[in-house]
């Protein structure tokens, strides 16, 4: 998983363009920088290191990924610069204040890894004091999850479908059917009306997100898309990172294979038909507090 992370171009590209000229801007000093969440290959906290950091904490929870870790570093002869750090953040105490968070705790929906407690936390005990915003001292900027009502194509032989592997390892709610995971390039979905923002998280305010996060959205069905939305199924759901306002990556818009997966919430076990033109209401809701994180779709549909 953590060498699909890093073949992952258009995410790695932009986490190193971003570092790059965060730390560029920062120089006249020392600068240190933590890495939360680093992984077996220390991606993040290499690209800070060869940017510039005088000094990278690279905190990993997992104690086989944190060695591995410490062995690429070294491989890489940055363990002057690079200490590995084996715990969990929200309890780690670091020796000093940073100047910069980097991080990729994020899922194929944006905050199911349960990144919002640990940037709130790692913002408060972690991070130099500024004026104003912490924006320039956190990396990324905003992640979302979009979401857009379709037509699964396998939807009515689920019980293929299955042997495929495309049953997420999400928990259902009771009365309600397992999400589906599907690859990024998946030829099995059909986008009924142009996609919305479900979530939004600002790594720089994280003390704005509230627990229970609701949303209300409008889809339109067009005429042209009468046909497809005769097996309407679900809503597919995935990420759009900003890592700054230069680099956004998007699962749906990005040319190559995302490490990154769709999250396909079915409404029922077979497809509905939809009467097209017409509108689909749906309220969404994040739970933040729950564990893991809860996403309640609830939707009034044209039949």
């Amino acid at each position: 998983e953590y060498e699909a992370m890093r073949d992952d171009e258009p995410r790695t590209k932009a986490y190193e363009a971003a570092i790059g000229k965060r730390l560029k801007g920062m120089q006249g000093g020392g600068t240190v920088v933590v890495d939360i969440g680093t992984g077996a290959l220390a991606l993040l906290a290499i690209m800070a290191a060869k940017a510039g950091a005088t000094k990278v904490y690279a905190i990993e929870i997992n104690p086989e990924a944190a060695q591995n870790a410490r062995e690429t570093v070294k491989k890489e002869k940055l363990d002057k610069i690079i200490e590995v750090i084996t715990g969990d953040s929200m309890k780690v105490d670091l020796p000093e204040k940073v100047d910069l968070i980097v991080s990729e705790l994020i899922g194929s929906i944006a905050t199911q890894e349960g990144v919002e407690p640990i940037i709130k936390d790692a913002e408060k005990r972690f991070l130099k004091e500024a004026p104003g915003s912490s924006c320039p001292n956190m990396i990324p900027l905003r992640v979302q999850t979009l979401v857009a009502p379709i037509k699964y194509t396998e939807h009515r032989i689920m019980s293929f479908a299955a042997k495929r592997g495309v049953m997420s390892r999400g928990k259902a709610a009771d009365g309600t059917l397992r999400p589906l995971r599907l690859r990024s390039k998946t030829k099995d979905l059909v986008f009924l009306s142009d996609p919305q923002v479900l979530e939004s998280f600002e790594f720089c305010q994280p003390g704005a997100t509230k627990a229970v996060e609701e949303r209300s959205l409008r889809f339109d069905i067009s005429k042209k898309k009468a046909d497809d939305a005769k097996d309407f199924s679900g809503f597919a759901m995935w990420t759009r990172l900003v890592v700054d306002e230069e680099n956004v990556v998007d699962v749906q818009t990005q040319k190559v294979t995302s490490h990154w997966a769709y999250v396909v919430a079915l409404m029922d076990d077979k497809p509905i038909a939809l009467v097209a033109p017409g509108t689909i209401e749906l309220k969404g809701s994040v739970d933040y507090s729950a564990k893991p994180v809860r996403y309640t779709l609830e939707a009034e549909l044209p039949v």
